[in-house]
């Protein structure tokens, strides 16, 4: 059930691909959701290596590249669709069809890990972030911004998966992610988290 729900899932972001980066939700909606995952960001990271999964057209890559203009950015959607739109949006970055949980990046490649509003699709929540800590430096730091609807909505919308504060934790534990802030965002509408990863302690 799990992997037919997440196929419909690509398949409605490949019909949206074409119209998704003009779409007016993405200035009532994603471009506040962005503002809020920038600001969790530590002032003095000073990132060589991003990487944006669910990168949908790029547009959050884009306002990272604004911010860190010699950073490396790179993409990775499961939709085809919203790949081929972010390549033509955003030329320079690199753009990878692939899921979290297969994120196709070498250990100890990137320096900032984000994902927004996409946490709710992956099809194995801790998979994917310890995917992610993987490709993380230690130090690096890893964004997860994902929508946190009120329980009632939870007992009427049976699609998606959601994690509660508590279990995301715990998974940036259990992948040896030190959580270093963990808030609620546009009027506890998005949970906000960051994590670190652990720095490798030499006995020498």
């Amino acid at each position: 059930m799990a992997k037919q729900e997440n196929s419909e899932d690509i398949e409605s972001f490949d019909r949206q691909a074409s119209t998704y980066e003009n779409s007016p939700a993405q200035g009532l909606f994603f471009d506040r959701i962005h503002r809020a995952a920038l600001g969790m960001i530590p002032a003095d990271l000073a990132p060589q290596a991003i990487l944006d999964i669910g990168c949908g057209t790029g547009r959050l890559l884009r306002k990272l590249a604004r911010r860190y203009p010699s950073a490396r950015l790179i993409g990775v959607d499961p939709a085809e669709g919203m790949i081929a739109e972010a390549r033509r949006w955003t030329p320079g970055a690199t753009f990878y069809t692939g899921q979290a949980e297969d994120v196709p990046l070498p250990e100890a490649s990137i320096d900032l890990a984000m994902s927004t509003t996409s946490f709710h699709h992956w099809r194995d929540q801790a998979l994917g972030v310890r995917q992610v800590a993987c490709a993380l430096r230690p130090g690096g730091c890893f964004v997860l911004v994902d929508i946190l609807p009120p329980y009632w909505i939870y007992r009427i919308i049976r699609h998606g998966r959601w994690a509660s504060p508590a279990a995301v934790k715990e998974m940036f534990v259990q992948a040896g992610l030190d959580v270093q802030a963990q808030r609620r965002g546009l009027g506890s509408f998005l949970l906000m988290t960051r994590g670190v990863k652990q720095k490798v302690i030499s006995n020498s």
